[in-house]
């Protein structure tokens, strides 16, 4: 049980235990001290001020209400009985009678009632005293973080006693639901902190065709102010006992990371299994950093039988990578690994691995202070596999850039260079030992942005601005003769051509009225139409999954990117063949949500003759207090659900229930979870 009491008791502390004023003559308004009452008076052989009747007495930020209040000069004794109620920051402290000295800062209230308004946290005890700097007891104590006389549920404790930033127990503690009890045990010893707090949480129950009935306990571990660490002991009928780890920090100058990792004996297949995920950045130095993204499973079925994330299960490659980048001025290199496991193949031999790969740019610089730009880019790989080609490659990429405003408001882009590509390569056929190649290329753009603004003045919606910016480009790759060569990916073949295209861009803005008088600009709509024509040779276009027969003009491609609400966002990537007058591929999609927890959304990704492929997604909150998800996975070339995942949550103000049913091919599952409000969920801790 997460400990929350340690927090109101912090709240009570802050409330109650104010800096001891220095008492003079005229307490009650020249030292930060004012009392107000029926009736005031002074007492000057037991030095104490007396009020009756009506009585506030504010201080520091405080703001005490009772029927009678003293305060002992002498002693530095306060006490205050009859309808008792303090008030600070929102959070509020009742009782029947409240004593503190205000030198000690300890004190007690009797049956009091406190409310921390942050977590929403009541607390009730017969007796709460401070009998320490940061130590305190509660007699037959009562939390929830429920509104109302009868709570949906609470906690109950004959005694507690915490010391803050250290540890709390408590004896005969008990949990109702609606007054009902449902757990109990004698005795609980629980770690306390002020902020974050470590100790278990309710253990997760839920069953799986694949994994059976299954029990997690989750263990939550707040080091530091900067790192935790969640420990997940999982307990499966069919495959036997898992352990999940996930670690996370925070460093300087935006370092963070994220361990995580899930082992298993799996009894079923009689091996032990597991995943590792390292997601990190650190900051070495002002100039060198250090990044990586490691996914790593111990054999190629593991997702399939543990994935638990949409979309994880049926993955077929895993990229891991780590690298350094050290920039300074114009200057960047990054030196990086690339692994890649790919999950469908028998084994990893023949996979094509990038053991390192390092990069050195310059960025354009201006040469004798005129319009005309020079850059440099290259790169070093080194290709490693067990089965099948090896080798190094090495490019090197110098270029030349020309950007003018000419007459009319045309705008003119030119850029060119020359690739220059070695390589020794093993195991490559004709392609053994050194070779290299280079290649011109240039490419040229001719623009003219049209622009209008409208007024508008409709609601919030004060201006549009629509821009037009018709285009024509052209593309050349020098054709070279590059069979010879290795074949290691598709920078080895670069494709002579020449191309020649039109596009019209199209951006419609809004700018908006707010209630602070800075007006806010969104773009509403972004709609591009691009064709090219080949002059010569061949083209590749690795974005197009489609089998086209290939003519001289290319598909005419649409783009559209559109938000007419801030609720509202519609995208869509479509490519249409003008010979073969057919679609070729879409990619489309759209959020809907109306700001109450109500959604829909929906992606389609279509390629001729290769892939149909949708996923939705609808979040429903409108016969409150319950609230539905459904997000499915639909394989159209498969004919077949990738996935369906169903949850309906019931929720209050204080506590919530929730269950889902996914159902996959293979395997089928569900989950039971229990929420309450300010102590956490008592449902499932996913390893990662």
């Amino acid at each position: 049980m997460n400990c929350r009491p340690a927090i109101i008791l912090l709240g009570l502390t802050l409330l109650i235990l104010p800096n001891r004023p220095a008492f003079g003559a005229d307490v009650p308004q020249a030292a930060g001290v004012k009392i107000q009452a029926d009736t005031l008076s002074y007492d000057s052989p037991s030095d104490t001020y007396q009020a009756t009747g009506n009585v506030e007495m504010h201080w520091d930020g405080a703001t005490l209400f009772a029927d009678k209040a003293l305060l002992h000069q002498s002693t530095g004794d306060a006490d205050a009985t009859g309808r008792v109620r303090l008030l600070k920051n929102d959070d509020t402290l009742k009782g029947d009678h409240l004593s503190i000295n205000l030198d000690s800062q300890n004190g007690e209230a009797e049956n009091a009632e406190m409310f921390y308004k942050q977590s929403n946290f009541h607390l009730q005890s017969r007796r709460l005293a401070k009998t320490g700097l940061g130590d305190y007891r509660l007699e037959q104590g009562t939390f929830t973080t429920c509104d109302g006389p009868s709570p949906s549920w609470k906690f109950t404790a004959d005694k507690m006693d915490v010391t803050l930033d250290e540890y709390g127990t408590a004896r005969h503690v008990l949990f109702y639901v609606k007054g009902i009890p449902l757990f109990y045990t004698p005795y609980l010893i629980f770690p306390v902190t002020r902020e974050r707090q470590s100790g278990f949480l309710f253990p997760h129950i839920g069953s799986s065709d694949k994994k059976g009935f299954t029990l997690g306990i989750p263990y939550y571990w707040a080091i530091s102010p900067s790192q935790d660490l969640t420990a997940l002991l999982d307990v499966q009928s069919k495959r036997g006992v898992g352990l999940g780890l996930d670690y996370r920090y925070l460093g300087n100058a935006g370092s963070h990371g994220n361990l995580a990792s899930y082992g298993i004996y799996d009894r079923l297949e009689g091996r032990g299994r597991g995943e590792i995920k390292l997601v990190q950045l650190q900051a070495i130095a002002s100039a060198l950093t250090f990044r990586s993204d490691l996914d790593l499973t111990s054999d190629r079925t593991f997702l399939n039988d543990y994935g638990e994330t949409t979309g994880v299960y049926n993955r077929q490659f895993l990229d891991s990578s780590a690298s350094v980048s050290w920039h300074r001025q114009a200057y960047l290199v990054n030196i990086e690994g690339r692994y890649a496991d790919n999950l469908n193949a028998p084994n990893n031999r023949a996979t094509l691995q990038r053991l390192p790969v390092v990069n050195f740019s310059v960025i354009p610089q201006r040469l004798w202070g005129g319009p005309i730009y020079a850059a440099l880019d290259s790169q070093f790989t080194n290709f490693h596999r067990n089965d099948g080609s090896r080798g190094e490659r090495f490019i090197l990429n110098p270029a030349l850039s020309f950007f003018r405003v000419l007459p009319a408001g045309l705008e003119l882009a030119v850029q060119g260079g020359y690739q220059l590509r070695f390589y020794n390569a093993n195991n490559a056929g004709v392609a053994d030992g050194t070779s290299g190649v280079g290649l011109g290329w240039a490419n040229a753009s001719l623009a003219t942005p049209l622009e209008r603004v409208y007024e508008i003045n409709d609601g919030n919606l004060k201006r549009l601005r629509h821009t037009l910016v018709p285009a024509i480009g052209y593309t050349l790759t020098q054709e070279r003769n590059q069979e010879n060569l290795p074949l290691f990916d598709y920078d080895d073949r670069p494709l002579g051509q020449q191309l020649l295209g039109w596009s019209l861009t199209s951006y419609l803005t809004g700018r908006y009225a707010t209630p602070s008088g800075a007006p806010d600009y969104r773009e509403l709509l972004f709609l591009r139409l691009s064709q090219g024509y080949q002059l010569s040779g061949s083209r590749r276009d690795l974005l197009n999954l489609a089998d086209d027969d290939r003519d001289r003009l290319t598909d005419l491609r649409l783009e559209m990117r559109a938000n007419p609400d801030k609720r509202l966002t519609v995208s869509l990537d479509s490519r249409y063949n003008p010979g073969l007058a057919r679609i070729s591929t879409v990619s489309a999609g759209f959020d809907l949500t109306d700001g109450s927890g109500n959604f829909a959304g929906a992606s389609y990704f279509y390629a001729r003759n290769r892939l149909g492929y949708l996923e939705g997604r609808l979040g429903l909150t409108l016969v409150k207090p319950f609230i539905f998800n459904y997000t499915p996975r639909y394989s159209f070339d498969k004919g077949e659900f990738l996935e369906s995942l169903y949850t309906l949550e019931y929720r209050q103000q204080c506590w919530s229930l929730d269950f889902s049913y996914q159902d996959r091919p293979g395997n089928r599952s569900f989950l039971v979870s229990f929420t309450l409000s300010g102590l956490g969920s008592f449902g499932k801790i996913r390893p990662f």
